[in-house]
């Protein structure tokens, strides 16, 4: 599981708001991913016999159903959900496997803990919960959708090709190498400090960290105590997943509906470095939305240092997102 909070803002989805259809009460489910049986929410709206549906891929870290995780409580996907539902979509979310109420059986060494929260096993979760979606009989299996933001969103880009979904709808998601993104991240910092020295040997190991962890999933025993923690023996997997996948290359494997959004003033995900080259792999069948004043988790910001994290989802999205879904 990675650990970014300190080096990092936290990447997590938004809420949505608002009206229509009534839903059944919420049910609490369980389908068995990789190794681990998962717990989650699936929600229907109660006048449809058939609903279409959207499975709902949660952000990095030990991100909850409900878009929560510890210190840092926004219900993104609970209030996501719920405007979905309204809208006639039935939804499915689940707490991924680096959430607390797992732990009993996380493993307690290395290498097994690298290789249970590895790139690949997340992937297999995110596929195991499509097809127990798929598998209900409240629901269109001709009509499901699959919603990623952030992590959620390198997640679904690249599940697609296999699953054939209804539709994609990626929301603050990489469009490129994700070393590339987590150096220009981290280089904001690294570049800020006005000791040359240190900044030069945390430059120098953070790029040796992000080709040899490129290459394979290896442990790194000499970098800075500063990139440690991130560059841990139990994240190298994960690590390893994120740096090798291709969210361009796989856009172009994948012939369905695609809905693109990026904050204007996010920070992590660049929509000028990854939703534009994003659409223009997806082509024709994607559709991109660049949301003024906003931040990576879609709310109205009046500059790119603003958190980002309260207050109510961007109305842009509501409507674009919206909109886009009512289009057959």
């Amino acid at each position: 599981m990675i650990k970014l909070r300190s080096i990092l803002p936290a990447c997590l989805l938004f809420p949505l708001t608002c009206f229509g259809w009534a839903s059944t009460a919420p049910q609490e489910i369980t389908f068995t991913g990789s190794g681990i049986e998962l717990s989650g929410t699936l929600t229907v709206p109660s006048n449809a016999k058939k609903s279409p549906a959207v499975l709902l891929m949660p952000g990095s870290g030990p991100t909850d159903r409900n878009g929560n995780q510890p210190g840092l409580q926004t219900n993104l996907l609970f209030d996501l959900s719920d405007t979905l539902v309204k809208n006639g979509y039935a939804t499915l979310r689940f707490d991924k496997r680096p959430v607390a109420r797992y732990q009993s059986v996380w493993p307690k060494t290395n290498p097994e803990i690298s290789k249970f929260f590895s790139f690949e096993n997340h992937l297999a979760d995110a596929k195991a919960a499509y097809e127990f979606l798929k598998s209900r009989p409240e629901i269109d299996p001709e009509k499901i959708y699959i919603l990623g933001h952030s992590e959620g969103g390198l997640i679904a880009n690249q599940i697609a090709p296999d699953l054939k979904p209804a539709g994609l709808i990626l929301l603050g998601s990489p469009g490129r190498s994700m070393a590339e993104i987590l150096r220009e991240q981290l280089m904001r910092s690294i570049s800020a400090i006005q000791d040359e020295s240190l900044k030069s040997r945390l430059t120098s190991d953070l790029d040796r960290a992000l080709i040899q962890l490129t290459k394979e999933p290896v442990t790194l025993t000499d970098l800075h105590p500063g990139l440690q923690s991130l560059f841990s023996p139990s994240n190298a997997d994960i690590l390893h997943g994120y740096f090798t996948s291709d969210p361009i290359a796989n856009a172009k494997q994948y012939s369905g509906r695609v809905f693109i959004a990026n904050g204007e003033m996010d920070i992590q995900i660049s929509a000028i470095s990854d939703a534009k080259p994003l659409h223009e792999a997806y082509g024709a069948k994607s559709h991109l939305e660049i949301i003024p004043n906003a931040s990576h988790n879609f709310k109205t910001v009046t500059q790119p240092t603003d958190p980002g994290f309260t207050g109510p989802v961007h109305p842009k999205l509501v409507t674009s997102l919206l909109d886009w879904l009512k289009v057959k």
